[in-house]
């Protein structure tokens, strides 16, 4: 439980700060959802790949 917690708490934050930081840069403040997306995919592959 205490990784999916992390895992939650590490997109929020990545996503809060890469959507600000692409509003901002690229005028795109989508990137910052499809770049949370990308780390929670990521966090769930290492996941399932550290458990086998």
């Amino acid at each position: 439980m205490g990784k999916a917690i992390l895992a939650m708490i590490v997109t929020v934050i990545v996503g809060y700060i890469s959507g600000a930081i692409f509003a901002n840069w690229v005028n795109a403040p989508e990137w910052g959802v499809i770049l949370a997306v990308a780390v929670m995919g990521a966090f769930i592959i290492y996941f399932n790949d550290k458990k086998q």
